[in-house]
């Protein structure tokens, strides 16, 4: 790090905040840039450190600068807001990750495959599935009392139970009732 020039870049979906330090670690530039300008100033300084935080398309374009040739660092956003001055703004925010990777106790996040983005992708989309499925059980659980149906907690029970009470002509569910849960 004390040999190369750091680029120090703050993330966004437009316009990105891109800090160049050189190697005695002074700021030379601190500027907004379109993705496509950002790319080419990059290409300017080759075999640069590249840190960012990690945060949405952090990993893309960890793999993109890696694979010209850059090392790239990525910082946890709590992390990298404990060294913020100043207000919260794009400018700040990217001499803030410059300021937590120089920290000695600073860890870094790895960079993911995209095998590793795949499966974590997986996760993540599993992970809504389970979440929709708990509140849409809690749901039909609540809306269930609202007619004194009583149904037991846990999706298997639910799946038990629930036709039993659809079924049921004697309790107070109504058609409409029936047809929501």
């Amino acid at each position: 790090m004390q040999n190369i020039t750091t680029i120090s870049i703050d993330l966004a979906k437009t316009v990105f905040q891109v800090a160049l330090f050189n190697k005695y670690g002074i700021l030379k530039s601190n500027n907004k840039m379109s993705q496509a300008k950002m790319v080419q100033f990059i290409a300017l300084h080759p075999e640069a450190l590249i840190c960012m935080e990690a945060c949405g398309t952090a990993h893309y374009w960890g793999r993109h600068f890696q694979q010209r040739g850059h090392k790239v660092l990525l910082v946890p956003a709590h992390i990298a807001a404990k060294y913020r001055t100043g207000n919260k703004n794009d400018a700040n925010d990217a001499l803030a990750i410059y300021e937590s990777i120089k920290r000695p106790n600073t860890y870094f996040v790895q960079v993911k495959s995209l095998d590793q983005q795949d499966l974590a992708s997986l996760l993540k989309l599993r992970q809504g599935y389970v979440k929709q499925r708990t509140q849409t059980a809690n749901r039909a659980r609540g809306l269930g009392l609202e007619y004194g149906v009583k149904i037991p907690q846990g999706i298997a029970k639910i799946r038990k139970h629930l036709p039993c009470f659809l079924e049921d002509a004697e309790n107070e569910l109504t058609t409409s009732s029936r047809f929501i849960l």
